[in-house]
């Protein structure tokens, strides 16, 4: 029964952040990044509760799975619905390429605001950390960053074809190398330091946690007291 409700409200909470997000294109309600990450993040912790309630080896892996799922639809938020036009496809999609390395890096720097320097250049150096973080916990195998770039490539490519052929924004050479350049340091540094091994046992124990059904009574209660939450605030 446990299963049926963790899986029930995940599946709830995937619909209920999609249907915010599509009427907040129509001033409906109000998904900020802040509101959209602290869902997602709520979401998450669930899970990772109910994988010490039902602590079931299964379970944590597939838990890892979910996070990652939790995290690409936080990631396909934030770079095609939040503070973005709508969708549209239009064959003028070479208006909006940058194709010269390291030209929006140096005309920002030289040019741009704090904010911008934040948003543009840090910003895409942090966006694919968390699943690079996410990658290491679901396998060994990648602590090797050549093994995480196979993953993390690609779906940077995606992203920035479908922003250009969209018109949510523009296909920029530079946050492909930004993008990658995050999880390349983060990876050196967590891996560098055996950081990684005692994280990665942290998502497969139940901690001997002893009042689990206490656990799953309130961290349920608390879900869904969000969820509510989110069509109020």
């Amino acid at each position: 029964m446990k299963k049926i409700i963790k899986y029930l409200l995940l599946v709830i909470n995937i619909i209920i952040l999609y249907y915010l997000l599509i009427y907040n294109n129509w001033l409906v309600y109000d998904m900020s990044y802040t509101k959209t990450l602290f869902f997602i993040l709520s979401t998450s912790l669930y899970i990772f509760i109910m994988g010490i309630v039902l602590n079931e080896e299964k379970e944590y892996k597939i838990n890892v799975y979910c996070y990652i799922l939790l995290f690409l639809m936080l990631l396909f938020s934030f770079t095609f619905i939040i503070g973005r036009p709508i969708i549209r496809f239009y064959k003028n999609t070479h208006l909006f390429m940058q194709l010269k390395p390291l030209h929006t890096i140096t005309t920002i720097i030289k040019n741009g605001t704090t904010n911008s320097i934040f948003k543009n250049i840090l910003g895409n150096i942090i966006a694919l950390i968390p699943l690079s973080f996410l990658l290491m916990i679901k396998d060994k195998k990648y602590n090797n960053i050549l093994r995480q770039l196979l993953i993390i490539i690609p779906i940077i490519i995606f992203i920035e074809l479908f922003q250009s052929y969209s018109h949510t924004g523009s296909l920029d050479i530079d946050d492909i190398i930004l993008n990658c350049l995050g999880p390349i340091i983060f990876t050196f540094l967590i891996t560098r330091f055996n950081l990684i091994e005692k994280i990665r046992k942290m998502f497969y124990t139940d901690f001997s946690v002893k009042k689990k059904e206490m656990l799953f009574y309130i961290s349920t209660i608390i879900i869904i007291i969000v969820d509510i939450m989110m069509f109020i605030i």
